[in-house]
């Protein structure tokens, strides 16, 4: 239901989405709060000087080779590819250099079910932005947890364990083929150019935190990042994108950055996990693409306005699952590498704005195609008084 790329199942997900439905035709959407404190999540890393370089170390050190190619990279095993004429708009590969080619980065994650207790690994975007600390990156709120009223009462999902790699270059992770994950090297330099770094301290809106529906508007999540080892903050090595707040007026003109991994969700794939083609939702063949999660995409283009929340941005776009909370950037200057990130990536919709997950969630019921699941356009979610009192609360703070 969003764009993070996950591994739970897809009956899980069909039964949650069935009674998600019942619910939704009952209940009044949250109201969107102009503002409020963020809520911290559990800590990932003890505070306590003792307990804390331990703690750190083994975050990071979880993300062994193995486990990046299994949960960081596509399931199909196939290679990226563009569309007949070549990458477009939609989406190409960064080829150039500057400051967005060190601060974006791939976020990846383990979450714990409360229902179950099933630990769910997946993959996310996230970017580096300035800050007092000099220690914070903003990506999505659904890549740090998804509450139970989204799967109607399966469970809240919470990261346990999370790193950001800036920079991730995957073209030299070989395919994950073994069954034993934990006994393999760790990333080196060709992977993780400036190191690989463990999320401390996550924070999330309160409107995400009651209901990650997606129908608040607060798909929104800022972290604390720290290196085992070097006391260097982040900023200081990779950089950091300006961040603004309160932009609502569309069209804009807007550059969105990330690492789209799966293709079994992808507008622009030529199959689908469900036996729908691109085809079938009228996608031609010159358009077709795939994703493998190796390396660092964007699109650009012209936004149009969301129906369903405020301070949202929609644009046609092909990244697919795994660019989720990756940064919207206006005012980019691709000669530098350097925008103002307004917003992350939150979720699909369709051409006109105007599909809402619920609406999806009514076709599943009802035998209809969930186009909202696929594309072809993606709403970021835009930085609002929630989003600034999120910062100004991170920006402070120790990791």
């Amino acid at each position: 239901m969003h764009v993070r790329r996950t591994l739970r199942s897809k009956i899980a997900t069909v039964v949650g989405v069935l009674a998600l439905t019942a619910a939704v035709l009952t209940a009044t959407p949250a109201a969107h709060a102009d503002a409020g404190a963020p809520v911290e999540l559990p800590r990932l890393v003890a505070a306590d000087p003792v307990n804390h370089a331990a703690m750190l170390q083994a975050e990071v050190g979880y993300w062994n080779l193995a486990r990046i190619a299994k949960y960081g990279l596509n399931s199909d095993g196939a290679d990226a590819f563009p569309p007949p004429g070549g990458w477009d708009d939609l989406s190409r590969p960064w080829t150039g250099q500057g400051k967005i080619s060190r601060t974006t980065g791939k976020l990846l994650m383990v979450y714990r079910n409360s229902f179950d207790g099933a630990l769910v690994p997946s993959a996310c975007s996230a970017n580096v932005i300035t800050s007092a600390n000099r220690s914070t990156i903003v990506t999505a709120g659904h890549c740090f947890k998804v509450t139970a009223n989204l799967r109607a009462g399966l469970g809240d999902d919470v990261i346990t364990n999370a790193v950001f790699i800036p920079a991730f270059n995957g073209a030299n992770v070989p395919r994950f083929t073994g069954t034993d994950e934990s006994n393999a090297p760790m990333p080196g330099n060709d992977v993780a150019p400036y190191g690989v770094w463990g999320v401390t301290r996550a924070w999330i809106t309160p409107t995400w935190d009651a209901d990650s529906t997606f129908r608040s508007g607060g798909d929104v999540a800022m972290a604390t990042v720290e290196r085992p080892g070097d006391p260097t903050p982040i900023q200081q090595i990779t950089g950091g994108q300006n961040i603004a707040f309160g932009v609502a007026a569309n069209p804009l003109s807007l550059h969105q950055f990330g690492y789209p991994t799966d293709n079994t969700r992808n507008w622009y794939w030529t199959r689908n996990s469900d036996g729908t083609t691109s085809a079938d939702f009228g996608v031609a063949p010159s358009l077709r693409r795939g994703f493998d999660g190796r390396s660092l995409m964007y699109a650009r283009g012209t936004t149009i306005d969301d129906s369903t929340i405020n301070l949202a941005h929609d644009m046609a776009s092909a990244m697919s699952p795994g660019s989720s909370g990756g940064p919207w950037l206006m005012n980019f200057d691709p000669a530098t590498g350097t925008g103002t990130q307004i917003a992350v990536t939150s979720r699909f919709t369709n051409a006109t704005g105007s599909s809402p997950w619920w609406e999806a969630a009514w076709a599943i019921v009802h035998g209809g195609t969930p186009n909202w699941a696929y594309g072809p356009y993606l709403m970021s979610n835009g930085f609002g008084d929630l989003t600034q009192a999120m910062y100004n609360t991170v920006r402070n703070t120790t990791p």
